[in-house]
């Protein structure tokens, strides 16, 4: 354990040892050959630097707090004040405000959430599929809230995003949005899918990383 988070350890045909850290902890990536008691003094070796990398990533981390009137919502980039209203029937917006009922906010907050979510999600895929040079049509974009999956493509066509991708920067639905509609040219992860993605989202390796870091907290926000 290196700041309270597991690290694991994946074996290869790789020559040297390298070490990786993301928001949910460290993998170490070794030699087939490489003895356990080398692996765990590269590790600590590596603590400090590791330790500070992980306090970076609790840092970006969207803050798990209970939902309260008074509230900071993010929306794309930008914050949303919740206010709790007694006998309300379901949240709407107010400019900068969410209004919902005092009663029930998590569930109307989220539900609210889902009401947005193919008003935003379906241009923005429209968009990037409309650029494909090749490959299947866009049939249809719909929202899911499948657990650990922001987005998934079918072979016919159907586009799907998690509809928490509104609490996160709009350049990362921009970038889940390409990865999608680019395998509408390649159902794959091939270094030609890639090159789509590349063409379609150049920026698209910084929200990658946003992702990485911040999005397991995202799915648990409110939970």
């Amino acid at each position: 354990m290196v700041g309270g988070l597991p690290v694991s350890l994946r074996r290869s045909q790789r020559r040297t040892v390298g070490l990786k850290v993301t928001a949910q902890g460290l993998t170490v990536y070794a030699p087939q050959r490489t003895e356990e008691a080398r692996l765990r003094q590269f590790v600590e070796d590596k603590r400090a630097w590791a330790e500070r990398h992980l306090q970076t990533f609790q840092q970006r981390k969207p803050v798990a707090a209970p939902l309260t009137d008074g509230s900071v919502l993010p929306f794309m980039g930008q914050t949303l004040t919740l206010r709790a209203v007694p006998n309300l029937k379901r949240a709407r917006r107010l400019r900068d405000e969410l209004h919902a009922p005092a009663a029930n906010l998590r569930d109307a907050v989220e539900a609210w959430y889902k009401q947005q979510a193919l008003d935003v999600f379906t241009p923005v895929v429209q968009q990037y599929a409309a650029q494909l040079r090749r490959g299947r049509p866009l049939s249809a974009v719909k929202m899911t809230n499948a657990s650990g999956r922001w987005g998934s493509c079918t072979a016919a066509g159907v586009v799907r995003l998690h509809w928490r991708l509104l609490l996160a920067p709009s350049e990362v639905l921009q970038y889940v949005a390409t990865h999608e509609a680019a395998h509408l040219a390649e159902l794959n992860h091939s270094p030609a899918y890639w090159a789509e993605v590349q063409r379609l989202f150049p920026e698209y390796r910084r929200a990658q990383r946003w992702l990485k870091e911040g999005g397991a907290a995202l799915m648990q926000l409110w939970s």
